[in-house]
């Protein structure tokens, strides 16, 4: 058990973003790259649930590249 939750991972993905909205990232470049320099290590089901979280609040979205998922901040509608 990793001692976090679904709402502290959802947290640290959208202070990334916060901090570099133009990121995008595959949800293992996403564990490996923005959650694990943070402290915030967790397995994958975990940051799937988060990037999940985030898009229902449309904070994420979620796009196919080449047959990989890609998640970015949700563009200004």
């Amino acid at each position: 058990m990793t001692g976090h939750s679904v709402r502290v991972v959802a947290d640290a993905i959208a202070r990334h973003l916060a901090e570099r909205p133009h990121g995008a990232d595959s949800p293992e470049g996403i564990q490996q790259w923005w959650l694990r320099p943070a402290g915030v290590e967790v397995p994958m089901e975990l940051v799937l649930e988060a990037l999940r979280l985030l898009e229902g609040e449309e904070v994420v979205e979620c796009r196919r590249l080449g047959g990989r998922e890609i998640w970015r901040r949700r563009a200004a509608r």
